[in-house]
């Protein structure tokens, strides 16, 4: 129990470099420096707390990581002297102050569940409802290449006990994604399960024509247009699940996808929906619709990772589609000890301490590029 009201007394605001050791390649761009935007929040005891968003790219998503450092000038003044316990009045106070900008709302609210976690020396994992997972799956992906280079990846992944494989496609003639879907089927063992994603990359023509020729192979089918108008023309046409990612933004979205039996799953993103809170309803629903799910993100280090393997160990393995990390794409960690990690195609909770449980040492990010109280 918190025995003294707590208030945020300082806001700080970190630019930190996340540069990738190779390309990670989508339908319309690759990763190479994305910069990631920490929140570290203060209350009047001295208890820290810390949250994280980063885009990979601009590509299908609604905010750029400048913009998230702009939106948190305008959030950070207004949650001086909120209490950063109180999750509710945290984000409605962030609604008043400014419409939309998930992403940014999303680094705070984060913070503030580490920030609880260990003012009451509990996990976030704890806090969400209760770990049911200490290792959580995870899925890696295999970039868009040759099918001779993405069948050899997908290979190389599975001998390193990765059990689930997301194919980027799109932003090239069909017929090269059908041949790499094709040869990387061929290349995925029995108990493997195969998604492919193409960011938006394709057409519904594209889209359709595809799961058609390849209606024989065992694979879902994952963002492939841009709109959930393209999709719901769509999913009558297809032959594969259809699993919706990008413009999976809302509850009210996603209820509304599953009711009119549109959407199979979700890739979830939480700093898309604004938060843990967020998802923590998102979760709910899925779990009482019984509609499997993600818990991840666009991309970042060790704290959003942190966060999505915290959602993720709360969901039952036959409705949990994983929890993706940058981590394999990492040149720096921010707790090298605690972060999150792969092993054997799992990621273990992190288990430095209370909270997200990292231990992220004094000066990590450098100076702050904001600073409130």
């Amino acid at each position: 129990m918190i025995k003294t009201k707590s208030s945020i007394v300082e806001i700080r605001i970190y630019k930190f470099p996340l540069p990738a050791k190779s390309l990670y390649n989508m339908s319309s761009s690759a990763v190479q420096t994305p910069e990631s935007t920490i929140v570290e929040i203060i209350d009047n005891e001295g208890t820290i707390g810390y949250g994280e968003a980063c885009m990979a790219t601009s590509e299908a998503q609604r905010s750029t990581n400048e913009s998230i450092r702009v939106s948190l000038s305008i959030l950070g003044p207004s949650l001086i002297g909120v209490n950063p316990t109180d999750l509710s009045l945290i984000n409605e106070t962030m609604g008043n102050a400014l419409l939309g900008e998930q992403e940014a709302k999303a680094a705070i609210d984060i913070a503030c569940w580490d920030l609880i976690g260990k003012k009451l020396d509990v996990s976030v994992a704890e806090l969400l409802g209760g770990n049911i997972n200490r290792e959580v799956l995870t899925y890696h992906v295999v970039g868009i290449a040759s099918p001779e280079e993405a069948s050899a990846e997908a290979r190389r992944l599975q001998k390193m006990g990765i059990t689930r494989l997301q194919l980027k496609a799109g932003g090239r003639r069909i017929e090269a994604d059908i041949s790499s879907i094709k040869a990387v089927s061929k290349a995925t063992d029995e108990e493997t399960v195969l998604d492919v994603d193409t960011n938006c990359g394709w057409t519904q023509t594209e889209a359709t024509e595809v799961s058609k020729l390849t209606s024989g192979i065992d694979f879902s089918l994952e963002q492939p247009c841009r709109t959930n108008e393209e999709l719901i023309t769509i999913k009558s046409k297809i032959f594969h699940p259809l699993i919706i990612d990008e413009s999976a933004t809302d509850i009210k979205t996603i209820s509304d996808l599953v009711y009119r039996k549109i959407a199979d799953g979700f890739g979830m993103k939480i700093t898309r929906v604004g938060g843990l809170s967020a998802m923590r309803s998102i979760r709910d629903f899925c779990l009482k619709t019984a509609t499997p799910m993600s818990s991840d993100d666009a991309w970042g280090g060790d704290i959003i990772a942190a966060a999505g393997v915290a959602l993720g160990s709360t969901i039952p393995r036959n409705l949990n589609r994983g929890a993706w990390i940058a981590h394999p794409y990492h040149r720096v960690h921010y707790d090298s000890v605690n972060g999150p990690r792969i092993e054997n195609g799992y990621v273990k909770l992190p288990n430095g301490g209370p909270g997200l449980g990292l231990i992220i040492k004094k000066g990590t990010f450098g100076d702050p590029e904001q600073c409130y109280e």
